[in-house]
């Protein structure tokens, strides 16, 4: 386990160690999570950004998914 500290700006700098284990770049967004008196920092993977609601579509972009469905919607109509 390594340490960190929390700035004035309640920013906190990930060790290198940790940042090279877990892939993370600059700009790579995390998931924090306060539990039981622990902070817990999860990488989001890039499936967790893109095509939110993709395993009910059968994995198809979100965007996609939708024309899809307004188009089923168009021609019930």
């Amino acid at each position: 386990m390594t340490t960190a500290t929390v700035g004035r700006r309640f920013q906190v700098v990930i060790p290198r160690e940790e940042r090279r284990r877990l892939h993370l770049r600059p700009s790579s967004k995390v998931c924090v999570e306060a539990r039981g008196g622990y902070l817990l920092i999860c990488p989001m993977t890039a499936k967790g950004l893109r095509g939110i609601g993709s395993d009910l579509a059968d994995r198809t972009d979100a965007a996609d998914y939708v024309r899809k469905l307004r188009a089923e919607w168009e021609r019930r109509e």
